[in-house]
């Protein structure tokens, strides 16, 4: 999460999108949106035998202070093995509703076997604020749980499995700031929200916001530097990895049968949202 956001999104597409499939104009931003350096370095033909993975999110995605091998997603790769690509596709700053708008020109391309995706921080985030009474949020309620059946939809679609994961819970170190108080009531009511729409879509869900601070010896400890509490640091994000690499699990071992479909979406039993099974 960025508390400076220069590319959140301002506009919507240029082709208005009433009357139509969620995604099905997403073409062009009116906005010079950047490319993430993995999806605009992304090589297919090196890929193409590999289990491809698009992480689309926000800072925590993007994790730009960090190396590769040190962010979670570089780390993700690792874990699943040589047969694996994890194109990270997180810009920071921006919520679901530019992730939803990115969608063809970032995760189309990759033809991914499963979309790992997070935007709570940012869709709650209080962009402006006057007092208690008076703010806007990035993305209200609403809006991000139809950008999340868009991009359930768009993944299934297309043969990929979407899996949401959450941050770990935000430390206030004791703080009595009313603006971080109304913040911390607006978190706990978007993961609510999500869990409820993962649930009903039967989406896998990797829950850190509930499950990290078990899987941790002391919390926040060295996971989160005070006074950002958004970001976690290098520490947590092997922890970070190995969660959501337990969840692609299922995925990777029908890839590696060659049992896994690639167009539409897949059927059949399923078990519903896990959670990581510890570090």
């Amino acid at each position: 999460m960025s508390r400076h956001s220069p590319h959140a999104t301002r506009k919507a597409l240029s082709s208005s999108l009433s009357g139509t499939r969620p995604g099905s104009c997403m073409i062009q931003l009116e906005e010079n949106i950047r490319v993430p350096r993995e999806v605009a370095e992304y090589n297919a033909e090196a890929a193409k035998d590999k289990f491809r993975v698009v992480a689309l999110g926000d800072s925590i995605t993007e994790c730009a202070n960090m190396k590769r091998e040190e962010g979670w997603a570089g780390i993700l790769e690792q874990l699943l093995g040589p047969g694996a690509r994890v194109v990270n596709a997180g810009i920071g700053g921006t919520s679901s509703s530019l992730g939803l708008y990115r969608w063809r020109r970032d995760v189309v391309p990759m033809n991914p076997h499963a979309v790992v995706i997070c935007f709570l921080l940012n869709d709650s985030h209080i962009r402006h604020y006057e007092c208690s009474s008076s703010y806007l949020v990035q993305c209200t309620p609403h809006q991000m749980e139809g950008n999340m059946r868009a991009m359930f939809d768009l993944a299934q679609g297309m043969g990929a499995e979407p899996v949401m994961w959450t941050p770990p819970p935000v430390p206030t170190w004791g703080s009595k700031d009313v603006r971080l108080g109304i913040q911390m009531q607006l978190l706990e009511l978007y993961q609510s929200v999500l869990e409820r729409v993962v649930a009903q879509r039967n989406v896998r869900l990797v829950n850190f916001w509930k499950t990290f601070p078990s899987l941790v010896e002391e919390y926040p400890g060295r996971y989160f530097n005070q006074p950002d509490g958004y970001h976690s640091t290098v520490q947590a994000q092997p922890i970070l990895a190995r969660g959501i690499r337990d969840a692609l699990a299922d995925s990777l071992a029908a890839w590696k049968s060659g049992g896994y479909p690639r167009a539409g979406p897949r059927s059949g039993p399923r078990s519903g949202p896990r959670s990581p099974r510890g570090a």
